[in-house]
This record gives structure tokens, sequence and C-alpha cells, in this order.
């Protein structure tokens, strides 16, 4: 199965069950301008939906390979991480989604996903470089970009310096 073909089942399922979600991470970095390469597929969907996408991957035949609160990781035909939307910020990321003409799936804003790589690079410096890089990619191929919206989700971690620092290379 290709990774397409993983994607449409396991969003025809969502669509089917009525559930909101977004595609976040490489895929969506792709969709804004990045070349990122990616094998798996990364959603964010609001949380009060955990058992709804318990019941989907067992019909999918996807196993639960890591599951937390904020988190569910699913392998099979493909490999899905589902990102819970537990908080506010997170739940209006959700009211924002676009559909754009390269990816025939909602995804993030460019600034939400810019605070979900500040996010990610905050909690784990593992992958400062990636995220930092996702970062400067939307930079350059977003034309219009909410700055104070990003200046939001950096001081909530204290990065915005750093994220200063990656507009200089614009």
């Amino acid at each position: 199965m290709s990774l397409i073909s993983g994607i449409q089942q396991f969003v025809q399922k969502l669509d089917e069950n009525s559930i909101a979600y977004a595609v976040i991470g490489g895929l969506a970095v792709f969709a804004y301008g990045g070349d990122r390469t990616t094998f798996d597929v990364d959603f964010l969907i609001h949380g009060q939906f955990r058992k709804q996408i318990l019941e989907i991957a067992k019909i999918l035949e996807l196993k639960v390979v890591n599951e937390n609160d904020e988190v569910l990781q699913l392998s099979g035909a493909i490999q899905i991480d589902v990102i819970f939307a537990n908080r506010p910020k997170s739940q209006q990321m959700l009211t924002r989604v676009k559909l754009l003409k390269n990816l025939p799936f909602p995804v993030v804003t460019p600034e939400d996903l810019i605070g979900l790589k500040i996010q990610a690079f905050s909690g784990d410096r593992s992958r400062e470089y990636v995220d930092k890089g996702d970062i400067l990619t939307i930079f350059r191929h977003v034309d219009e970009l909410n700055f104070d919206l990003i200046k939001e989700y950096a001081d909530i971690f204290q990065v915005w310096p750093e994220i200063e620092e990656i507009r200089k290379h614009i």
C-alpha cells in the first residue's frame, strides 16, 4: 500500500466519523514548499476522539506502537502519528486548517505548524536542527506570515531569540 492510499483510507474513516483533523509534520512542511522525505504521516486530532481513533486503527489493522495522553503512534501498512489536541491552543489550530492545491488533506496554518515545530524542538533538543530547518523552509516559501502568532508560540517556550535568528537566514 502506498503512503497516499494509506492516508486516504485513514482520512476516509475520520470523515465517516465526523472527526476534524489536520496534517502536521513533514507532510505539512512539504505542502508549504519543503522537500522533506517522510515515511509516516502526522495528524492533529482533538483529544476527545481518542476512543474513535483506536477503533479506526483496529478496523484498518494498524497496531498501537506507543500511546499516552498526548500521542498515539500506529503502525501497519502505513505509519501514523496522532498528536491529540488536548489544550485550547492546539484545539484552536483545528479551527484554522487550510486546504492547499498540492495536498488533498487539510493542513494546519503555517504559523501553527511553526508553533508545533517550536514545541517539538523545545521539548527534545535532538530534533532542533530538523525542526529549525523546517521553520526556515516555511519562512522562505510562505509569503505572508502572522509573526505575532509565531512570537506568541515562541514566547511560551522562551525561544523567540532563536526564531529571530532563523528569520535572518530568509
